[in-house]
């Protein structure tokens, strides 16, 4: 018997799964406690169609990033700071302080998807990686000016 999981069922499967299984536990359990439903042809043809739309959605949002990566590219963040003698700062540079910088360019990237190499002390250039979803990258420059 096939049974299309409601719920997440430990040992079984994940909530919007088709399982297979013998006929007494899908009724008597699965489908009696709500856990799931008897996955006829009419089931199994929506949970098609839900994961086509699920996998062409997800190549447009794909794309989208990759949009983004590639205009990232040619952005360099300018932020001017303090700075005493030899260049050094007071401080260091945030990614909370680049995240505005790139939202000026018109790029809405959060301040936890920015990864610095090390702390920002010193004035001068550094390539600042930013992570998207689907484990894609991007980076950009950041110019420290004092």
């Amino acid at each position: 018997m096939q049974v299309y999981l409601l719920k997440d069922v430990p040992g079984k499967g994940k909530a919007g799964e088709v399982i297979n299984v013998n006929d007494g536990y899908g009724k008597n359990y699965l489908v009696k406690n709500k856990l799931g439903i008897v996955a006829d042809d009419a089931v199994i043809a929506k949970v098609k169609a839900k994961a086509q739309s699920d996998a062409f959605h997800t190549e447009q949002d794909k794309a989208r990033i990759r949009d983004i990566i590639k205009k990232l590219e040619d952005v360099v963040v300018v932020l001017t700071v303090k700075v005493g003698e030899g260049g050094k700062m007071f401080g260091s540079v945030t990614s909370t302080e680049i995240a505005r910088g790139l939202v000026e360019k018109g790029f809405e990237i959060e301040k936890r998807d920015i990864v610095m190499p090390e702390a920002i002390k010193m004035v001068g250039e550094y390539k600042i990686k930013v992570k998207f979803n689907y484990g894609l990258e991007g980076n950009f420059k950041l110019k420290v000016e004092g």
